[in-house]
């Protein structure tokens, strides 16, 4: 007699039974998961169950779920995790730019003229008002050089700028190391990932060696993580054969920050601190724990990066120090109105016809004030040329230095060339944002779960499933036959 005995079909069911009702059960963890932040459509892969031979050929024993799958696009995920790095630099470039921009708390924008063609300018702000009011009162004073009044006017205003500059320049420092401080908030949130990571990768490992599969759920939460960490810093992660995953700054590769079970600092990887120094030609720099600095504009990506970016670069150091940026173009507009107005005071005479002295003190825009001596008496401002009566001559050329180009133009400059950058940093992070979202749409359709998808196949595992059972029933129908006919 051939063939697979009533035992064997019996197995054979009861075997078809529990493939489809693991394939069921997967497809209910995927409904569960729909909404599961980072979750990978997990699938049933069914094989043919190994085939025996009766003496006429060989077969079939049923199926089996050989592995489950998680329908993971490598290709997509290392986009992505690119894509996040660009994003999180782009958001908070946006941000600190804006913030920046506030501290300053200057406007200044060009509009042109529908006549003839010509543009004008609008500004607001306590360093442009001032400006104008100071070289205001010079022009006045130039009409009644013997006026105490007009006099007075001129070291009010002189001193209402001073201290605009003044609060400008120390506003924008002190969220220059608010940057800083963050800065090294982020750092923290990146070692402790990157602690996390590298557990993760233990008990991936652990998991696969004992059991022989995929522990998808755990690489799932693992991916999750390095989504986050992309966020903070552009790094690589590069998955081992052992179902590891590597983390090096993409700046530094030789910066390892998460190597099988090490991360955070232990073990051969490193962690990341930073160091703030207001004074510093590069005020912020990262270190990593055993590789030291990583040098200027290292990590260049990720919300780190912007940090460095705008606290380094958009801010910079003080002139003093060979800063190119705010603070520095601050500190040069400062000081040029210091050196011009002090040296055409010092051209001319003041009310009792002596030479005149330095109208500001001071070594830049932190610090420069008005002349005590001058503040104290007003007379001492050089009106005039000395050649008879006091003719208001030099007041007038005083107040011709507002043409010059190192101090009401370079201040607009400066203010405009900020707002350029607050504009930029805006449409940067419209255009990231929206690659971002398109990738991570793209990704979603890969490797989410689509509620359509696995109803369909739920219907075809359940009446599989219904199959196996009638199957069982129709073979305990012939068992209990042949009871039967044995017993009659």
């Amino acid at each position: 007699m051939s063939g697979i005995s009533l035992n064997s079909s019996l197995y054979l069911g009861a075997q078809s039974l529990n493939t489809q009702q693991q394939a069921i059960q997967i497809i209910g963890n995927n409904l569960s998961n729909v909404n599961t932040p980072g979750y990978v459509r997990q699938r049933a892969d069914l094989t043919e169950s190994q085939t025996v031979s009766d003496g006429n050929g060989e077969v079939g024993t049923g199926s089996t779920v050989s592995s489950i799958e998680s329908l993971r696009s490598t290709l997509l995920d290392s986009l992505v995790q690119q894509s996040l790095g660009g994003q999180g630099f782009a958001d908070n470039q946006t941000s600190l730019t804006t913030t920046v921009q506030t501290a300053l708390g200057e406007q200044f924008s060009s509009t042109s003229a529908s006549s003839d063609g010509t543009s004008s300018s609008t500004s607001s702000g306590a360093i442009q008002t001032a400006l104008n009011n100071f070289f205001g009162s010079l022009q006045n004073l130039e009409a009644s050089p013997s006026d105490s009044t007009a006099r007075q006017e001129v070291v009010q205003d002189a001193t209402t700028l001073t201290t605009a500059l003044n609060g400008a320049y120390s506003r924008v420092q002190q969220t220059q190391g608010q940057i800083g401080t963050d800065a090294g908030s982020i750092t923290s949130q990146i070692n402790q990932l990157s602690t996390t990571i590298a557990s993760l990768n233990q008990q991936i490992t652990s998991i696969q060696a004992s059991s022989g599969g995929t522990a998808n759920d755990l690489i799932d939460t693992r991916n999750n993580d390095v989504n986050q960490l992309s966020q903070l810093v552009n790094v690589t992660a590069t998955t081992q054969t052992n179902g590891t995953v590597t983390i090096a700054l993409a700046d530094a590769p030789s910066v390892v920050l998460v190597s099988g079970s090490n991360g955070g600092g232990a073990g051969t990887t490193q962690s990341l601190s930073v160091s703030y120094n207001a004074n510093a030609s590069v005020p912020l720099t990262v270190s990593g724990s055993s590789s030291g600095p990583l040098g200027s504009g290292i990590p260049s990506s990720g919300s780190l990066g912007s940090d460095l970016e705008v606290a380094n670069v958009l801010i910079g150091a003080p002139a003093a120090d060979g800063g190119t940026g705010l603070l520095a173009s601050l500190d040069d507009v400062a000081n040029s109105l210091k050196s011009q107005l002090n040296t055409q005071n010092e051209a001319g005479f003041d009310l009792n016809g002596n030479a005149g002295t330095a109208l500001f003190t001071g070594t830049g825009a932190g610090d420069i004030a008005v002349s005590s001596s001058v503040a104290a008496n007003p007379s001492l401002i050089a009106a005039g040329n000395g050649s008879g009566p006091l003719d208001g001559s030099n007041a007038t050329a005083m107040a011709n230095l507002q043409t010059s180009s190192s101090i009401i133009p370079a201040f607009q400059d400066l203010v405009s060339n900020l707002g350029t950058a607050v504009s930029t940093a805006t449409a940067n992070q419209t255009t990231q944002d929206q690659v971002t979202s398109q990738l991570q749409t793209q990704q979603q359709s890969v490797e989410g779960v689509s509620i359509d998808d696995e109803m369909t196949n739920l219907i075809s595992f359940q009446q599989a499933y219904s199959a196996s059972a009638r199957f069982i029933t129709t073979i305990s129908g012939l068992y209990t036959t042949l009871l039967n006919a044995t017993q009659s």
